[in-house]
């Protein structure tokens, strides 16, 4: 799919109309694994036969457009995209300015009127088809990824955001909420109906038996910024010199950077395509989950814990929302002050871990989570 060309809207009407949080190229470039892609996937596959997913992109920066090659991955499967672009100059030294700058450049929304809506977005409701998504006829379900009201990387459109939560939770038809954090964001604004709909995995992706070698592997695949514990994290890799410490993701807050960098058992991957987390997974001893707690917790719930047991990894947490509190066996919720002392108890130095199994409840899958929300639009699955 060539995603430098200029909108097209398909003309076979569509089983659901899908906004994510970013677009159809960030889901390709990283592999469908955020909270959106995944669903998207599933929303395609439970609705064949009904027509596509249309999945309606965030609009894009045109003069960027020179810049952006063609995907090298495939489309999810009876999913169509319709991208769009904006003739408005990104804000080089406030990125998430651009969340406002492009919402009045979506592609209109035509002979679809009742054709049900999932928004990841909360910004598209203040954009120029905010009033077609919001239409009254079709059903809506506004599913919350994360508190942006509380995100240290949305301070600079704190009211844009507050008044996009305003519309978005005020006119959806129903509202889904990822952890108790964003649950309570919903109630915040008045939707004391909003049902709690956790993260999960694709249990059937993952391997489970173990492909490692050479020293004792720590491992840490997702995005690394302010709420990773760069304190906590740096204690425990000089508290255990002869442990691999592994960060697979992109770097953020460039204030981490040079620490991490410089720590000889620490290993930057960089970011790591959706399709090789599993294979890198296998290499692990142990899945880790060193975050801040309360401040730079953003209310969302973490992905990478489900995936880590998918691949029967033990985890080691500290206490963010819901670590303890989602049925999965072998996670282990420790204060961060105490990781690099459990660290160096969970055996012998330098000797591998075996892993942990147990299977993943059925509850906790993205197929089951799709079909909720699936039934929360009356669409047949």
């Amino acid at each position: 799919m060539n995603l430098s060309r200029t909108s097209q809207v398909p003309a076979e009407s569509p089983s659901v109309l899908a906004f994510p949080m970013h677009g159809q190229r960030k889901l390709l470039d990283e592999g469908y694994r955020t909270r959106d892609g995944h669903m998207i996937e599933w929303f395609g596959r439970l609705t064949r036969g009904q027509g596509k997913v249309r999945v309606v992109s965030r609009p894009e920066p045109h003069v960027l457009r020179p810049l952006v090659r063609a995907s090298s991955y495939a489309l999810a499967d009876n999913t169509e995209a319709v991208d769009s672009h904006s003739w408005r100059i990104p804000k080089i030294h406030d990125r998430r300015a651009w969340w406002r700058q492009s919402m009045n450049a979506y592609p209109p929304l035509i002979g679809v009127d009742e054709v049900p809506a999932v928004v990841w977005n909360p910004m598209a409701s203040t954009s120029n088809i905010g009033g077609d998504i919001f239409n009254g006829r079709r059903r809506v379900v506004v599913d919350l990824l994360d508190d942006w009201s509380i995100h240290y990387a949305f301070k600079s459109i704190s009211s844009q955001v507050e008044e996009a939560y305003r519309r978005s939770l005020g006119e959806a038809t129903a509202v889904t909420a990822n952890s108790e954090g964003t649950l309570a964001l919903a109630k915040r604004f008045g939707r004391d109906d909003a049902v709690l709909l956790t993260n999960g995995c694709d249990p059937h992706r993952f391997i489970t038996n173990s492909h490692a070698t050479g020293p004792r592997t720590i491992g840490y695949v997702g995005k690394i910024g302010r709420r990773v514990d760069l304190g906590l994290v740096l204690s425990a890799a000089n508290a255990l010199p002869n442990v691999k410490f592994v960060f697979a993701g992109p770097i953020l807050d460039r204030e981490y950077l040079e620490p991490l960098k410089s720590t000889k058992n620490i290993d930057l991957l960089g970011d790591v395509h959706y399709q090789d987390v599993p294979a890198l997974l296998s290499t692990f001893d142990l899945g880790w989950v060193p975050h801040r707690v309360g401040e730079f917790e953003i209310g969302g719930d973490v992905i990478k814990t489900y995936e880590y047991r998918a691949a029967h990894l033990p985890v080691l947490t500290t206490p963010v929302i819901g670590a303890g509190d989602r049925g999965l066996n072998h996670v282990h919720v420790v204060n961060g002050v105490d990781h690099a002392d459990w660290l160096l108890k969970l055996a012998p130095d330098c000797v591998r871990v075996p892993r942990e199994g147990g299977e993943i409840p059925l509850e906790h899958t993205w197929e089951a989570k799709a079909k909720q929300m699936l039934t929360a639009m009356l669409v047949r699955c």
